[in-house]
């Protein structure tokens, strides 16, 4: 049987899959129609729960599509009925978006969330700041190493960010409502001991919920060996208000202090016509 680590690599592979099978042909979709499609093909896969761990939004997933000045890429949090899928909002040229899956694993309930900013348009500066945005989050992830406390991670991020980013306002995960960055968070019972999730689906989400640990300034848990958390953010260009907040989601994986880190999204921007991501 496939370790816990090995489950969650499988898993995040299994959603980008879905991601780059689904996100085909979406010209003109509406973010309700582009969630359906990416709810057939979520089935197919009997690996998986069919609906994700975050949810609401429903069945775990978030399609956001604006266009200038891209106000409802700055949302509070994706569980607001406001920001569930829409039927009147729709995938155009010059449209950028967030699409977003929480994935479990059935038989372990290990998560692997998969999430980007999407843009297929003309605008240069659009595409720079997505290619930045998506160069400063995966430096982070590069960063980390087992020992390190997650505080030391918020600090290293803070950094980069200073003059460059401005963060924008995301929905706190812990009890700290001082916390001026928030990174993302642990893949629960991917190190714990003797972990357990409940017995059926409401049970599970809600574990998964409730025991994140979250890489807050404040927070001095230390990377083990063998764990998992992801490394994600939203942010704006500080000197440039025009500039839609970006999003990318990554997953650090450490297996007994081997570190993988987890992209997956090469065949994604090939396929929904983001190619000068991958250049």
């Amino acid at each position: 049987m496939p370790g816990l680590i090995e489950t969650i690599i499988k898993t995040r592979e299994t959603a980008a899959d879905i991601f780059a099978k689904s996100l085909t042909n979406i010209d003109g979709l509406s973010e309700l129609e582009i969630k359906e499609k990416l709810v057939s093909e979520i089935k197919k896969h009997n690996e998986i729960f069919t609906e994700g761990w975050y949810n609401p939004p429903p069945s775990g997933i978030a399609v956001l599509l604006d266009q200038k000045p891209f106000d409802r890429l700055k949302y509070e949090s994706l569980r607001k009925p406001e920001f569930w899928p829409k039927k009147n909002l729709r995938l155009e040229k010059e449209t950028v978006g967030l699409i977003f899956f929480s994935p479990i694993d059935r038989s372990t309930k290990m998560i692997a969330d998969i999430g980007f900013t999407i843009y297929r348009g003309n605008n240069e500066k659009i595409k720079n700041h997505l290619k930045n945005t998506y160069a400063v989050i995966l430096k982070i992830a590069e960063h980390t190493k087992v020992g390190m406390e997650f505080s030391e991670i918020c600090s290293f991020a803070l950094g980069l960010y200073k003059n460059k980013f401005k963060i924008t306002k995301w929905v706190a995960i812990s009890s700290d409502p001082n916390a001026a960055i928030n990174l993302g968070h642990t893949v629960p019972g991917s190190f714990e001991k003797n972990f357990t999730f409940g017995e059926n689906f409401e049970e599970i989400k809600e574990t998964i919920r409730t025991k994140r640990v979250p890489i807050i300034e404040t927070e001095h848990f230390k990377i083990p060996e063998t764990c998992a958390f992801t490394i994600e953010s939203r942010l704006e260009g500080l000197h440039n208000p025009n500039m839609p907040s970006a999003y990318f989601h990554f997953i650090v994986c450490f297996d007994k202090g081997q570190k993988t880190i987890l992209q997956n999204y090469s065949q994604i921007f090939s396929t929904v016509g983001m190619g000068y991501m991958n250049s």
